[in-house]
């Protein structure tokens, strides 16, 4: 109903940039020191003039703000162009509801924080009432008689015991206005959008737009290297979940020792939980319904949601373990037929086998994946608009 309303995508926009709702840090790092709140944004793991991936935690691996988290923080531009699943793992079917889960999981809040937060700070309040209805509710003011209706925290990720001591009706005012708070964001993020790469040049015609290598490579990309098994249509993705055999490198991954990283198998019953999917009263389109094709089989554990190729060659880290710098150390991993055996949770792919790659071809893979870098994103979506931002 929102995604392409923009006065939705300039509240986006705002909250994407607002460090107020985050919680206290865990682990002191470059934002701040432990026990301190209002210090991370979603910029501060999507990083703007990065091609919004992370490159400010130090090991690049995976992403530092409230705590470590355990997987790489993926780009966000042309995110909007997903045509189901959300995320390394598809913890989620809508845009909007994937915006959701950072600040009941990584960023040290909860729902009820998210709302109060809306409320209580009167250019959040103004907006949101101007673009959603209903508007906050009064009761949500610390000051209300009736503020016992709303305490914090309070969500069934969170507290669970708070949570289910609420009424229902009371219940679905925090979940709508977070709901809302998903939709406002998820409006700014389908504007991260990047057309125009030279291979699309190539591609209309344009015989000088990439290199010969690049073309060498392009016919890798749907020959020899078969990558177009996986990596299909104008995303370059199939938007499926594979196992590759990804090893689980990196001071931060889950560890094998645990049984390491379980991917898509781990993420069904978060996602059949959530509130906030295409399932749930919050969907604004109710014909949709993707979790009537879920179920889990353990062909799923360890598997990864394929990548979209447009513009990865400015999106490193790759891979959910960030472990790779380069692409060329990713084509690398490809020709080598994925990691060795016990280095990675599940079955690998049976499409997982050595390439037999030579060095020029190589090069030549990489070289076309250099072709799919597209226009940058607009200066003016860049910029912090927060009303937490100095001077606002």
């Amino acid at each position: 109903k929102y995604s392409d309303d923009p006065k939705a995508a300039a509240l986006g926009q705002r909250l994407f940039f607002e460090k107020g709702y985050s919680g206290p840090i865990k682990v002191a790092n470059d934002l701040g020191q432990a026990g301190e709140a209002g210090k991370v944004s979603c910029e501060s793991c999507h990083v703007k003039t990065d091609w919004y991936v992370d490159t400010r935690s130090d090991p690049p691996n995976t992403s530092l703000a409230i705590d470590w988290f355990f997987r790489n923080s993926p780009t966000l531009v042309n995110v909007a162009t997903y045509s189901k699943w959300f995320g390394w793992v598809g913890f989620n079917d809508t845009l909007w509801g994937k915006c959701l889960i950072p600040a009941e999981f990584v960023m040290g809040t909860d729902r009820s924080g998210i709302v109060h937060f809306l409320y209580q700070n009167q250019s959040y309040r103004d907006e949101y009432n101007a673009l959603f209805d209903p508007d906050l509710d009064p009761d949500l003011d610390p000051l209300s008689p009736n503020a016992a209706r709303f305490p914090v925290p309070a969500t069934p990720i969170v507290a669970p015991d708070v949570w289910g001591t609420r009424l229902d009706a009371d219940k679905d005012v925090i979940n709508q206005a977070y709901a809302n708070f998903g939709k406002a964001l998820g409006a700014y993020l389908r504007k991260l959008y990047s057309a125009n790469a030279p291979f699309d040049a190539y591609l209309a015609g344009d015989e000088a737009a990439i290199s010969e290598s690049a073309k060498r490579g392009a016919k890798l990309f749907i020959g020899k290297a078969t990558c177009v098994s996986c990596h299909e249509g104008p995303t370059m993705s199939d938007n499926d979940f594979h196992v590759t055999g990804v090893s689980q490198i990196g001071d931060h991954v889950l560890p094998m020792k645990d049984g390491g990283d379980p991917g898509r198998y781990g993420a069904i019953d978060v996602y059949l939980g959530w509130d906030f999917s295409t399932r749930g009263k919050y969907n604004d389109d109710p014909t949709i319904d993707y979790s009537k094709d879920v179920t889990k089989d353990e062909k799923l554990m360890g598997a990864f949601r394929t990548k979209g190729l447009r513009s990865v060659a400015e999106t490193g880290p790759f891979m959910h373990t960030g472990h790779l710098a380069t692409l060329r150390e990713v084509v690398e991993f490809y020709n080598a037929g994925g990691g060795e055996a016990g280095t990675y949770a599940g079955t690998k792919d049976e499409l997982m086998v050595p390439l037999n790659l030579s060095e020029q071809e190589i090069d030549d893979l990489v070289a076309f994946l250099e072709t799919l870098t597209g226009d940058p994103i607009p200066a003016a979506l860049q910029v912090d608009t927060s009303f937490g931002a100095a001077g606002k």
